[in-house]
């Protein structure tokens, strides 16, 4: 009979179990120890103690070139007259159409003249086109901004016209002004000494336009009103006269000249093309001046008194019968806003109507330029 083996019997060549030591268990220590271990590298590296010494400081990357310092196919590439040309060499050139440019050979050349004014005069407008709300307020556009033409700058060339125009534009588009065209034009005119335009507060307004420069200034007006951007004077919003310079003259920079006036833009960004983006309203206020041209004539006559201070005193002389008109209130040059279409859309002639006469003989002397009206034009010191 086969005796049976007892495989769980310990076998006594086995060396003896050691006794187990008192105390807590030894995985309990490694465990802290390597915890402790964590916790100081983590220290290291946020102090960067371990920045000098691999794997955590400085390391470098060579990244293989697919061409040699020179690669006479590259140079091909570049040298070549157009994209054809290139593509012959390097079939695996990109279509530059993909990503939306233009044919340089396309292109106009660049005319150094032009280049060299834009880096004098600085960025120029961006084209906006003032579309009124009504008729009625196309038209009292067009009436504001002939008149500040015409009366700063009627015996100026078309591009000193422009020049105005184009301030005037750069105002109504800007935050530090008005958003109406008649708004800018006729801005501070209901106090005498504190207009923008001087034209609007000194009296200016009380002679009778000529009828050529007042048609050249409709046309340039209707011109700037339907987005012309006049590039000579850049991003301009203020100008004065050659024969002075006024003290906030330091303080803007110049764009240039042109004619007899010299322009001037906001320093920083507020001159620069991101200011320029406030939206016309569409509704323009009634055109001034807002200081009738009689009290005007009394205050520059030292027989009135500006606003405010007290009660206009009787106007002596031939006009005491009756208040002198405003020439603002007459009926304008055009017909077109009475035949409710946009400005700058040709008329028929209108029948011949009589001159606007007024009550002071004196001032039915159109195109002749009084003593008191020398300075017309001139900004207020």
């Amino acid at each position: 009979m086969k005796p049976e083996l007892n495989l769980t019997a310990r076998s006594a060549w086995l060396d003896p179990v050691a006794p187990k030591p008192a105390g807590p268990d030894r995985p309990f220590w490694t465990a802290l120890a390597a915890a402790v271990i964590v916790a100081c590298l983590g220290l290291a590296l946020a102090s960067g103690r371990l920045r000098d010494y691999t794997p955590f400081g400085p390391y470098s990357v060579t990244v293989p070139l697919s061409f040699k310092t020179y690669d006479p196919a590259r140079w091909a590439v570049m040298n070549a007259e157009d994209y054809e040309a290139a593509l012959k060499i390097d079939p695996t050139l990109p279509d530059p159409n993909s990503v939306g440019y233009a044919d340089a050979t396309a292109l106009p050349p660049a005319d150094p003249a032009a280049l060299r004014d834009e880096a004098f005069v600085g960025p120029p407008a961006k084209s906006y086109v003032f579309r009124g709300v009504t008729a009625l307020d196309r038209e009292r556009a067009h009436y504001c901004l002939t008149s500040a033409i015409y009366y700063e700058a009627a015996s100026e060339t078309d591009d000193g016209m422009r020049g105005v125009a184009q301030v005037i534009i750069n105002r109504a588009r800007h935050p530090s002004f008005p958003n109406t065209i008649c708004g800018v034009v006729f801005q501070g005119s209901q106090r005498a000494g504190v207009c923008q335009f001087t034209f609007s507060c000194d009296g200016a307004m009380a002679r009778a336009p000529s009828k050529p420069n007042w048609l050249r200034a409709s046309r340039i007006a209707s011109a700037a009103l339907g987005g012309y951007v006049f590039p000579k004077v850049g991003l301009a919003t203020h100008y004065h006269t050659t024969a002075i310079w006024p003290r906030w003259g330091k303080s803007l920079v110049m764009t240039n000249i042109v004619g007899a006036h010299i322009f001037h833009r906001w320093r920083g960004r507020w001159g620069m093309p991101d200011a320029f983006r406030a939206p016309y309203l569409g509704r323009e206020p009634v055109p001034g001046p807002y200081l009738p041209v009689a009290q005007q004539l009394a205050i520059l006559k030292g027989q009135g008194i500006a606003p405010g201070a007290g009660p206009l005193p009787a106007i002596t002389g031939p006009a005491a019968a009756a208040p002198l008109p405003d020439v603002a209130a007459a009926p304008l040059p055009s017909t077109m806003a009475q035949q409710g279409r946009d400005i700058g859309t040709p008329t028929a002639p209108a029948p011949a109507t009589p001159p606007v006469t007024y009550s002071d003989p004196r001032l039915n002397q159109s195109g002749q330029i009084r003593q008191e009206f020398q300075k017309s034009g001139e900004w207020i010191r």
